[in-house]
């Protein structure tokens, strides 16, 4: 009797180790089966996320980038042509902007060729002062500008310079 109970708790113990070994066995499988489920899944999300973006980028028209060759900025004064050329330099956003468009419109349907210079750009602010305008700069460096102001440029120097909303109406009429 004493070996029948050894080999049945032999027996029992294969038993349980055989059940201990397929329920690892179906563990491993279920989190694989998990793994690539989620895997899938992202994949699938993935694919989604894409095609909805490339059906809006196809929706969207191309948006062209022009580059003005009105406007220029001051560090740009003197190097915009040999020939004779007027570079008007205000405020856009100041309130009598309008009126200096109005002029350059005026002067360029003309064919007078002509710049402006927006003073307010970030780039154009080491340029601006509230002191006495440099009338006579002989390079960029050393523009200073205290309001509105018509520059005729020939050569790359400086002819004419006029500051005030009535002589620059009056020098491009």
């Amino acid at each position: 009797m004493a070996k029948k109970r050894t080999t049945k708790k032999r027996n029992d113990s294969k038993k349980i180790e055989n059940i201990k070994s397929g329920i690892d066995f179906n563990n491993t499988i279920f989190l694989i089966a998990g793994i690539l489920l989620f895997l899938f899944a992202f994949y699938l999300l993935t694919l989604y996320i894409t095609n909805k973006h490339s059906d809006k980028k196809e929706e969207e028209e191309p948006t062209t980038v022009e580059i003005s060759k009105e406007k220029i900025l001051v560090g740009s004064i003197l190097s915009m042509s040999k020939e004779e050329y007027l570079v008007l330099c205000y405020e856009f956003s100041a309130d009598n902007a309008d009126t200096y468009n109005n002029l350059f419109t005026t002067a360029s349907s003309t064919g007078k060729k002509i710049y402006k210079v927006n003073m307010s750009d970030a780039l154009n602010k080491k340029y601006k002062t509230d002191s006495e305008s440099n009338k006579n700069p002989t390079k960029e460096s050393e523009f200073l500008i205290n309001g509105p102001t018509l520059i005729k440029v020939s050569n790359n120097s400086v002819v004419d310079y006029i500051e005030g909303e009535e002589a620059i109406a009056n020098y491009l009429s």
